[in-house]
C-alpha cells in the first residue's frame, strides 16, 4: 500500500524524495535535475530503524509528516471498522 510521498528540494542540490510504504519509510536520491544517478541513490530504500529515529528525535519535517500520515491512516482505519460494526 503507497500511502504519500514528500520531495524536499534545495536550489542546486541533490532531491531527497520520501515515501510511505506499506508503514515504512523510504528514501531516493535524485540529482538537482530530478533525474535519477546511475548508482544504487535513485533506487527507493527503506529509512533504517536509526534513520528513523534520528528523525523523530531531532524532529525533521520529514518526521513530522511521517507521523502525520501514519495517523490520517490509522484514523481512516479505525472509521472503516466502526462503520463495518455498525
Amino acid at each position: 500500500m503507497h500511502i504519500a510521498n514528500l520531495r524536499i528540494e534545495i536550489a542546486g542540490l541533490p532531491i531527497n524524495e520520501y515515501r510511505i510504504s506499506d508503514r515504512d519509510l523510504e528514501l531516493r536520491t535524485l540529482d538537482s535535475s530530478a533525474q535519477s544517478f546511475p548508482d544504487q541513490r535513485s533506487i527507493w530504500r527503506r529509512l533504517t530503524a536509526n534513520e528513523l529515529l534520528l528523525h523523530l528525535r531531532l524532529e525533521t519535517v520529514v518526521a513530522q509528516w511521517f507521523l502525520q500520515k501514519i495517523r490520517e491512516v490509522e484514523a481512516e482505519m479505525a472509521e472503516q471498522e466502526f462503520q463495518r460494526a455498525a
